[in-house]
């Protein structure tokens, strides 16, 4: 039922360093950009109340204005996938030289 997903994950691991490399940057930039708004729209209706200015939608017209007018708070969002996943292979390559 899943072999598409074995094929894919096989595939992935197989590629050249520099390949792999690069797809990891772009899959974690990806999900801080298109994943995180989400994450944090549900986050604030289940903490807070609804979006003032509407939906999911509305959040994300906010969102890439927020992106393309230069607000670092917006880069910060974007980039934390890449800084998290960044500070969790130092860690494990740390704890594997000691």
């Amino acid at each position: 039922m899943f072999t598409w997903f074995v094929r894919a994950r096989d595939w992935y691991f197989a590629l050249p360093r520099f390949q792999f490399e690069a797809m990891t940057c772009g899959v974690a930039v990806l999900v801080g950009l298109l994943l995180m708004p989400v994450l944090i729209y549900l986050a604030g209706l289940v903490v807070l109340k609804p979006y003032a200015h509407g939906g999911v939608f509305s959040l994300y017209s906010d969102w890439f204005a927020g992106l393309f007018g230069g607000h670092s708070s917006f880069w910060i969002v974007v980039i934390g996938p890449l800084a998290f996943l960044t500070l969790f292979r130092f860690c494990r390559w740390l704890l594997r030289k000691l």
